[in-house]
């Protein structure tokens, strides 16, 4: 052998880049070859979910593969004040995430503390791996900043904040699933835990689902009180199968959640609303008309042709609709039907869910109630949730903003202005909107008015 002559392996390096792991320092082993493929340009790469995967291999072989793609934090967690005193199904939900290789979904319905558990579940992971840097990904504005609050609360630390025009990483941070996806890229090789909160309908094969590909994150917590099963297979994928289940009615049963009535509110609208609502919308069904003498209405996408054809009539008659359907969403009859259900609960606190944001901000209005949606600033959000939150205002008005998530504990009457379409299912939407004020509270029976509004037909104009 020559002197000098160095025969010893070539040191690869595991390297992350926009969202993919690369292999430098050589050709990809032969090990974790299957993980990898070849760019046009070269260069080897692989999804960056496949991190645990890759190294687990590389470790079981006993190839040299030099992690350079981790960037994880240290989290201090020794100011961790929350009371430690959970249930015992949510000490069976941590364990069973444990044992499936802390990745998977856990499935509770809402109000039976899914995110006191991800709390506990965070601190007991930072205490035996101080570098367990967390994302929590949310849908929503509005649980951003609770997430953020109840995490600074817990751990008297500085908690992170991406989204809302705010960016200011820490160990642990809090963002939403529209900026992950647009951050995940090049900040996906800085958590250790993904915690996808309200995972349903979150994620897919497309755009959305980069904020669970393009991190490298080794653990990985889905949340949600509603699974979709045709969704599951993708799910097992980016973060893992459902490892825990429990119902409502478990939850009931267990004391957990509060007891709840549902009834159903009737409310038939009168001649005169009716013809103004056909009066309103009458630009698109004089069009649908014109198109019809003409021969060109031939299937659903009669509409789109109209619109090359006429883009000016076709843009009024749009515009109608829309009017029309704002206009239906908060009609006299309805309004006086709410108004009854109102004085009927003086002393409880009220949530409305309206059809539309125009709804909401009609009965806000009308009601003097505080609305809730995505138009509003934090600040004002923040102030209306604390004002309900202590009494100093009864009731709160939204479309689809407190939906999901939103910790309300002292809610206990639902007003569903929107009903369903199918009343034989329970909805996800529906669920959600029930667990608003099934949080337990002593002596508390919550209610759920569900409206069952009639459509509008142009018979019912003449009557």
């Amino acid at each position: 052998m020559p002197i000098g002559l160095d025969t010893r392996p070539a040191m690869l390096h595991l390297t992350f880049r926009e969202g993919l792991l690369g292999i430098s320092g050589g050709d990809v082993p032969a090990a974790v070859s299957r993980f990898f493929r070849r760019l046009p340009a070269g260069r080897w790469v692989a999804p960056a979910m496949d991190y645990a995967a890759i190294m687990h291999e590389a470790k079981s072989s006993s190839t040299p593969l030099i992690d350079a793609a981790s960037k994880f934090a240290g989290v201090d967690l020794q100011h961790y004040a929350e009371e430690l005193d959970p249930f015992d199904f949510q000490i069976e939900a941590i364990r069973a995430w444990e044992g499936s290789g802390r990745r998977g979904t856990i499935v509770l319905p809402t109000g039976a503390g899914k995110s006191y558990m991800t709390r506990l579940l965070v601190a007991a992971l930072g205490m035996r791996d101080a570098r367990c840097s967390t994302l929590v990904i949310v849908p929503t504005r509005t649980l951003l900043y609770q997430w953020h609050g109840q995490l600074r609360r817990a751990f008297r630390q500085p908690i992170g904040i991406v989204g809302d025009d705010s960016m200011d990483l820490q160990p642990v941070t809090v963002t939403t699933y529209a900026s992950a996806r647009i951050h995940m890229s090049w900040f996906g090789d800085r958590w250790k835990l993904l915690v996808f909160d309200e995972l349903h309908r979150k994620l897919s094969d497309g755009p959305s689902g980069n904020a669970a590909r393009f991190s490298i994150a080794p653990f990985r917590l889905g949340l949600t009180a509603t699974p979709v099963p045709k969704e599951q297979p993708l799910l097992e994928r980016l973060v893992g199968p459902v490892v825990y289940f429990r119902t409502t009615e478990e939850m009931i049963d267990r004391d957990v959640l509060s007891v709840y009535r549902r009834i159903t509110v009737h409310c038939r609208p009168s001649a005169d609303e009716v013809r103004t609502y056909f009066d309103i919308r009458r630009p698109m069904d004089d069009l649908w008309h014109q198109a019809r003498g003409a021969h060109r209405v031939q299937g659903s996408d009669w509409f789109i042709r109209e619109r090359a054809l006429r883009p000016e009539a076709a843009a009024l008659a749009l515009r109608s609709v829309l009017r029309a359907h704002r206009y239906w969403g908060s009609i006299p009859s309805r309004m006086l039907r709410l108004k009854e259900i109102l004085l009927n609960h003086p002393r409880d606190r009220v949530i409305i869910f309206a059809e539309s944001r125009a709804a909401a901000y009609e009965i806000s209005r009308t009601f003097l109630i505080p609305p809730v949606t995505a138009d509003i600033s934090g600040d004002e959000r923040e102030s209306y949730l604390a004002a309900f939150a202590e009494g100093r205002c009864r009731a709160l008005v939204t479309a689809r903003a407190l939906e999901e998530g939103v910790d309300l504990p002292e809610a206990s009457v639902a007003i569903i202005l929107a009903g369903r379409k199918h009343r034989q299912a329970e909805t996800i939407q529906f669920i959600q909107r029930r667990g608003r004020v099934l949080r337990k509270r002593v002596g508390k029976e919550a209610l759920v008015y569900e409206g069952s509004w009639s459509a509008p037909h142009r018979k019912d104009a003449a009557s």
